[in-house]
C-alpha cells in the first residue's frame, strides 16, 4: 500500500459525510455492510467505517525483554483494524426513515442543515 496523496487543500472540500454518521458501503469488499463513521479526511476524501474493510496488520509485540517495568505494553500477532474507504463509496443512513439515501442542503430554524432527499427530514444532530 502505497501513500496516498493529498488531493485537496484544506478546507477546499467539504463531505457530505461526518463523524459518527451511520453509512451503507456501496462498494469494495465490504459492500452492503452498515457502520459508524470514525473519523474523516477531507483533504485525501476518505472515511474510516467502525469494524468495516478490515485490514490486518501485522505487528511486533513491544516491552518485552530487558526492562521488567515495561512487560507486555503491546502484544504482538495480527491485529484486524478498520482501513479508510473513499467517500464516494459511502452513502447516509437517515436516523428518520432507515433508507440509505442522497444529502441534500438546506436551512432549518436559521442555520444551514443537511437533509434526506427521502423523507425531508435533518441529518445533523441538533443540539
Amino acid at each position: 500500500m502505497g501513500i496516498t496523496r493529498k488531493r485537496h487543500d484544506g478546507g477546499a472540500f467539504h463531505p457530505h459525510v461526518k463523524k459518527g454518521d451511520e453509512v451503507v458501503i456501496l462498494a469494495g469488499r465490504s459492500n452492503g455492510e452498515q457502520g459508524r463513521i470514525v473519523s474523516v479526511d477531507p483533504q485525501r476524501e476518505r472515511a474510516v467505517v467502525e469494524g468495516a474493510n478490515l485490514i490486518t496488520k501485522h505487528e511486533k509485540g513491544r516491552g518485552s525483554g530487558r526492562n521488567p517495568m515495561a512487560a507486555a505494553q503491546q502484544q504482538g500477532g495480527r491485529i484486524q483494524k478498520p482501513a479508510p474507504i473513499h467517500i464516494s463509496n459511502l452513502m447516509v443512513v437517515c436516523p428518520s426513515c432507515g433508507k440509505a439515501t442522497r444529502v441534500a442542503h438546506g436551512e432549518v430554524g436559521g442555520g444551514r442543515v443537511r437533509l434526506c432527499k427521502k423523507c425531508g427530514q435533518a441529518l445533523d444532530r441538533t443540539e
